[in-house]
């Protein structure tokens, strides 16, 4: 019989002068920042100084909590499209490295094209404000403790949320004033974006050269105002609107394809460049935008017209951090706020809130022709893009084996639910679940604001098969993973189809369009096509496929509904898990409980948790055990195996089902402790059993570790009766 041994888990690492204690997630590098910062490992609270303060935004999201589990952006590259940032803000850009003497974080991307000359990401007072020094501050300002001082008052520096990023810039050339839909007859050349320059800037960012060699995962963009020619309180214009009202309405804009003129006189459109760095895989993030209307821009709203770009484009709504909000008692937020300005819409499932109101970052003043640094307040889904696309980014460090799509959707389903909600009229009403993490996205709030505390956790949700390949790392998800969201929009979706069936019909589009179809009627055809083709594809059920080396520890209450499988690595079950397993591969174990079956074709079934393991699980309470509880059958296949540790008389793994043990694989017994001959060990026990493992029929007389036992199959348990100690070789 083999012995198997439990893998060594995560060794101490350090946070500035705190070591942390043996962990079983992945060690982020140790937390750089000021000498004498209180900030300390494990201790939120301590993280809230003056500093933290000034960004009214960075407790309602318990931006705390990730800088207490050793996360602050190092090592993290954020892309940012606006209006430049200024190079001035030296101590905001810095790092300790450099005492702070170096904006050695902050990198200009430079971009041309169009009527645009070769422009540097840097701020240029002939032609930017101050919006992209604002917006960059609240991702990545320096985590000072000192600051630069506001010139004829104290000291107003704030930093940002991800304070220890590298933040990659590229200009729009413009200033926030440029207009991002179908221009007015009146709209001025500043507010004139160049097209083809701008899809350039997010192709620059996208394919930057960082200096740490890691991709740019994100590209954040706040910039630009909605022109008065657009409205997007309702989908399609009403009855005696403008012609430019309506959020569909506002889209054909941005499907006319390249090279067709569209109502703006261009052949080129610039959200084509971001949609290309989507279509690469990163994550794009367009804010709502601030007019109060129902459904966001069609910047942001993008994924309800082109649903393949779900997973890798999303939009930021605010909160008003001010009203609605309530704490814990530790001073640590409950409710995060109330949502402001655009709402989700039709964009809920691609969209989260952020605060946005009263936030106080970065800017610059030209004072006698010269620009010099400030700080300032403003207000804005401009405020509120930039704090959830840093916290991603920190989502990102936690979690570093993650897909970009799984950090984004990681986010969304760890979100803190707002003080209001809409009733069927449509009007705010207070949210009977304000305070809890999000269960389904809502047409007002999204997945509700970002929460850091949760999502250091891991998942809050599964929106279809999540395959975790942990690349050889040990980390543990404590958030209770339902897939109660993806269930729910399968019904949205039949609603959606039956709808999209009658439209058909009744336009006589059952086979395809006319040939003289107008090009409104096409552009309805292509987005209900495009909805259709992704209703097909989408997986109503959430499942886990463990990949990769290492362990993954779940320790929550999981209730989704799909199969989940090991092919590589250990997953150990710490919690419950509502569904069946299957083991093709690698090692399932835990002490805690599987409702449905287990099934292990070719792998190891491992039941418990090791004090030693159990002791690197610092973020919620857990004790080592002996057996894994199985709700269903358990069937060990003929390439399968069933690996027991044995310490002592009564100190040893076992499985307990409540169904059916079929068994035709081997057994691999660990012995590590003294034994009293007679003792009975009950491996595994069934409402009945099947088989026996290879080569151990009935009275069947094994030795392992030093010790002779009987092996037995009677009333519905596996049994090892010890027979008596070998005597040592000499």
């Amino acid at each position: 019989m083999r012995t198997g041994l439990i893998a060594a888990l995560a060794p101490i690492v350090v946070l500035g002068a705190v070591a942390q204690p043996a962990r079983a997630e992945p060690s982020a590098p140790p937390i750089t920042s000021y000498e004498g910062d209180p900030g300390r490992f494990g201790e939120p609270a301590s993280w809230r100084t003056p500093e933290f303060n000034r960004d009214a935004g960075l407790v309602s999201m318990g931006a705390e909590f990730a800088y207490a589990a050793g996360y602050s952006g190092t090592g993290m590259d954020i892309g940012v499209v606006d209006s430049g940032v200024f190079a001035g803000h030296l101590r905001e850009h810095g790092s300790l490295d450099t005492n702070y003497a170096v904006g050695d974080r902050y990198f200009s991307v430079e971009a041309q094209g169009g009527n645009t000359g070769p422009t540097p990401g840097f701020y240029n007072p002939a032609f930017n404000d101050s919006h992209g020094t604002h917006v960059s501050g609240t991702i990545g300002a320096s985590r000072d403790g000192v600051g630069e001082t506001q010139p004829g008052g104290p000291a107003a520096n704030m930093h940002g949320v991800a304070f220890n990023s590298n933040v990659y810039m590229g200009n729009t050339g413009k200033t926030d004033g440029v207009l991002y839909g179908l221009l007015p007859a009146t709209a001025t050349a500043a507010q004139r974006p160049d097209n083809a320059y701008i899809a350039n800037v997010y192709r620059a960012v996208n394919s930057a050269q960082t200096a740490n060699g890691k991709p740019i995962r994100i590209i954040t963009s706040s910039w630009g105002s909605q022109p008065n020619t657009e409205n997007y309180n309702t989908y399609d214009a009403p009855p005696g609107s403008p012609a430019g009202f309506g959020l569909n309405t506002a889209w054909r804009l941005w499907s006319t394809p390249d090279g067709v003129v569209d109502a703006n006189g261009q052949t080129i459109r610039w959200l084509n460049g971001a949609i290309e760095a989507a279509r690469t895989g990163t994550v794009i993030q367009f804010t709502a935008g601030n007019s109060g209307y129902v459904n966001p821009s069609p910047r942001g709203a993008a994924p309800y017209f082109m649903p393949e770009l779900e997973g890798r484009w999303y939009t930021t709504s605010g909160i008003n951090p001010t009203v609605g909000r309530t704490f814990h008692a530790d001073g640590s937020v409950l409710v995060p706020g109330q949502q402001t300005f655009n709402q989700c819409g039709v964009a809920k499932w691609s969209c989260v809130t952020a605060p946005s109101n009263g936030i106080n970052s970065t800017t610059v003043s030209v004072v006698n022709g010269v620009p010099e640094p400030r700080y300032g307040s403003s207000s804005g889904t401009s405020m509120a893009g930039p704090h959830s696309a840093a916290a991603l980014a920190l989502i990102m460090q936690r979690f570093p084996y993650m897909t970009n799509e799984q950090a984004l959707y990681t986010m969304f389903t760890t979100g803190r639910q707002n003080n209001t909600v809409s009733d069927a009229a449509g009007t705010a009403v207070l949210n009977p679940t304000r305070g809890q993490i999000v269960q389904v996205p809502d047409s007002r709030n999204g997945w509700h604001t970002v929460s850091l505390r949760e999502a250091m956790k891991g998942p809050g949700q599964f929106l279809g098969p999540f395959v975790a390949d942990l690349q050889g790392q040990n980390d543990v998800w404590s958030n209770d993973i339902s897939d109660v969201a993806i269930r729910a929009r399968q019904q949205e979706d039949a609603a959606e189809a039956a709808t999209w069936e009658a439209t058909k019909a009744a336009k006589g589009w059952a086979n395809g369009l006319p040939a003289d179809a107008s090009d409104v009627d096409k552009s309805d055809y292509a987005i209900g096509m495009r909805r259709e083709q992704a209703r097909n594809a989408r997986v109503y059920e959430g499942s886990l496929t463990k990949q990769g080396d290492g362990i993954l520890f779940l320790t929550g209450n999981n209730t989704w509904h799909g199969t989940s499988s090991v092919e590589a690595g250990k997953l150990s079950i710490i919690g419950s898990h509502a569904s069946a397993i299957d083991v093709r591969g690698g090692t399932l174990g835990g002490n805690g409980s599987v409702a449905g079956n287990i099934n292990v074709t070719d792998g190891v079934l491992q039941p418990g948790l090791t004090s030693e393991e159990a002791a690197q699980i610092t973020d919620v309470p857990v004790t080592a055990g002996n057996a894994l509880s199985v709700g269903g059958n358990v069937n060990i296949g003929q390439q399968g195996r069933l690996a027991v540790t044995i310490s002592g008389d009564d100190d040893y793994t076992s499985v307990r089902a409540a169904g059916e043990l079929t068994l035709a694989g081997e057994l691999d017994l660990d012995v590590r402790g003294s034994l009293t001959p007679g003792t009975v060990l009950t491996v595994m026990s069934g409402g009945s059993i099947n088989g026996s493992f290879h080569a151990l029929p009935e009275n069947r007389v094994l030795s392992a570790g030093g010790y002779l036992f009987r092996a037995s199959y009677k009333n519905n348990s596996m049994t090892l009766t010890v027979l008596r100690a070998l005597p040592h070789a000499d």
